[in-house]
């Protein structure tokens, strides 16, 4: 049975902000760091091999790869294809200023629906390019696949796995450093745990 697990990224000084990341690269904050070691320890004993380890380009996935990768000793892999959702305009502000700068906009969004920006990506741009990356990359795995990725792109890859419309409600927020299993079987994919993050 082939098994995806999809890793965020650990908390940054923007995600403490309330700023919006989307494709700027932001390095962990000291918090972070200590999440993500954490969260590596954890899931070093939860894999099954041979890993197979992937993450976005920007550096605060590569971060919290880092400790999962020198406990199992295995490569990390990158692949530009789940970075995070792009946000246009609105990278970089806070609520506040979301709401001053685009107000019908930041009521759209705040009630689930999509946002018309510059520079906006879509949610079904977001899931076919993710989910062309999972595609791809389970082809080849021979053990788990582990994405390490980001809150909105890895939401928008376990909805398409799932079969979920892209605006369900029904997976919630990605948090900081948590993990999410998904397994393949013959009817598809089950979505066996959520949001899991390390003890203690």
């Amino acid at each position: 049975m082939s098994r995806l697990i999809v890793v965020r990224h650990g908390e940054t000084q923007w995600n403490v902000e309330r700023r919006i990341q989307g494709s700027s690269d932001i390095p962990l904050n000291d918090a972070g760091l200590a999440q993500v070691a954490a969260t590596g320890a954890a899931l070093a004993r939860e894999v099954r091999g041979p890993v197979t380890l992937v993450t976005s380009p920007l550096q605060r996935t590569f971060e919290t790869a880092r400790p999962l990768a020198e406990a199992l000793d295995v490569e990390i892999q990158t692949d530009p294809r789940l970075i995070e959702r792009a946000y246009g305009v609105w990278e970089g502000l806070t609520p506040e200023q979301r709401r001053e700068t685009h107000p019908v906009q930041h009521e759209a969004w705040s009630r689930g629906h999509e946002p018309q920006l510059e520079g906006y990506e879509t949610h079904d741009q977001v899931a076919a390019r993710v989910r062309a990356a999972a595609d791809e990359w389970l082809s080849r795995a021979e053990g788990d696949l582990v994405f390490v990725t980001h809150g909105s792109s890895g939401r928008m890859l376990i909805l398409s796995l799932l079969g979920l419309p892209q605006d369900s409600p029904l997976i919630g927020y990605l948090a900081n450093a948590t993990w999410s299993i998904l397994a393949a079987h013959h009817r598809g994919w089950s979505l066996i745990e959520h949001n899991a993050r390390a003890r203690g």
